[in-house]
C-alpha cells in the first residue's frame, strides 16, 4: 500500500463499488448521466448535491452505489476531486465529502 493512500478511503471505495455492483449497470449509467447533466450547469458540487437536484431521480438499494458512480463519472474524464467540504444533509452530522470539480461546465443553468 502507498504511504498516500488510507486504508479506511480503500475500504469505502470497496464498498462502494460493491453498492455499484448491487444497483446494476442501467442505475449506474443512468447517474453518471445525472451527474454529467449536473457537471454542466455547476463548477464544483458534491454527490449530496446532485442526488437532492432530482427528487423524481430513482433511488440505488444502498446509496454508497453513488460513490461508485462519481468514482466512473471521474474515470470518463468528466470531474476531478476539488478537495473536501463538509456535508449539507443533517443525517451525516457535517461528515466530510468530496468537492468534485467539473471539467465539461458550460455556465449555470439560469444564466
Amino acid at each position: 500500500m502507498l504511504e498516500t493512500e488510507h486504508r479506511g478511503l480503500a475500504l469505502g471505495h470497496a464498498m462502494a463499488d460493491l453498492a455499484g455492483e448491487h444497483a446494476g449497470d442501467y442505475w449506474l449509467n443512468l447517474a453518471i448521466e445525472e451527474i454529467r447533466k449536473y457537471a454542466i450547469t455547476k463548477q464544483e458540487f458534491t454527490t449530496e448535491q446532485v442526488r437532492m437536484s432530482n427528487p423524481d431521480f430513482p433511488n440505488p438499494p444502498d446509496k454508497r452505489a453513488w460513490g461508485s458512480a462519481v468514482r466512473k463519472a471521474k474515470m470518463e474524464g468528466f470531474i476531478s476531486s476539488a478537495g473536501w467540504v463538509r456535508a449539507e444533509s443533517l443525517t451525516v452530522h457535517g461528515m466530510v465529502v468530496t468537492l468534485w470539480h467539473s471539467k465539461i461546465y458550460k455556465g449555470a443553468e439560469d444564466a
